[in-house]
């Protein structure tokens, strides 16, 4: 398993993709942060003492999921296209090829994040430890509905399609539903996205999303073992 997640976050990190990824998350949070230095009052209410916090965390909201599903959707079903998964699986369980690639992902995506922080500290003048560690949480929801869907669809391009589709509908769909008093069916499924408990005023909601992720990372494991390879 530890072979299938290096190989997996190699893959994504030493490809131009990586830099592309920390160069916007900081190009993006740096000017956000200096349109933001203005309405420190209004952030501050809102729970974000730091506006390169705001900033990044609001990129990471809009662009996360459509970051995740353009590298990621057929993380599983790649495999299976180019035959690969038949060698893999003689070696390795199906379980374990799944959970190597959701580490991978996840390693992958706390690198690109800690890269970006790091780099924020001459600007900011501070780490931001406690929210790299919320911001995880809220990215690993993401990557494992990457894994759910190339999980399901067995052709990478209509992945790649499903993929981008479902990521620009849900946070317009989990946000109406999040402050939404009227609509029932938009309430409802806001429980099963991140930004319901992003929406909260407690910052504390947001290690809720780790559990809606294990769910979504049992339901892709369920499903590959029962996929025929």
């Amino acid at each position: 398993m530890a072979a299938i997640c290096m190989r997996e976050f190699i893959s994504l990190f030493k490809s131009i993709r990586s830099i592309i990824i920390i160069a916007v998350l900081l190009g993006v949070t740096l000017g956000t942060a200096k349109l933001m230095s203005n309405f420190s009052g209004e952030l501050s209410e809102m729970g974000l003492d730091s506006p390169y916090i705001a900033g990044l965390t609001g990129l990471l909201m809009l662009a996360g999921p459509l970051f995740v599903m353009s590298l990621s959707h057929d993380t599983v079903n790649r495999e299976a296209h180019s035959r690969t998964m038949r060698f893999l699986v003689t070696k390795i369980s199906i379980n374990r090829i799944v959970l190597g690639k959701f580490l991978g992902i996840m390693l992958f995506w706390s690198v690109c994040l800690f890269i970006s922080i790091i780099l924020l500290i001459p600007f900011a003048k501070a780490f931001y430890a406690k929210e790299l560690i919320e911001t995880m949480c809220y990215m690993s929801y993401f990557v494992t509905l990457a894994l759910f869907l190339s999980s399901v669809i067995r052709k990478p391009g209509l992945s790649l399609f499903i993929g981008m589709v479902v990521s620009i509908a849900l946070p317009l769909l989990g946000f109406w539903g999040a402050f939404t008093e009227t609509k029932v069916v938009l309430i409802a499924f806001s429980y099963i996205t991140p930004y319901f408990y992003i929406s909260q005023e407690s910052t504390n909601f947001v290690y809720f999303i780790p559990l809606l992720s294990s769910v979504l990372l049992g339901l892709s494991l369920l499903l590959s073992k029962k996929r025929d390879y």
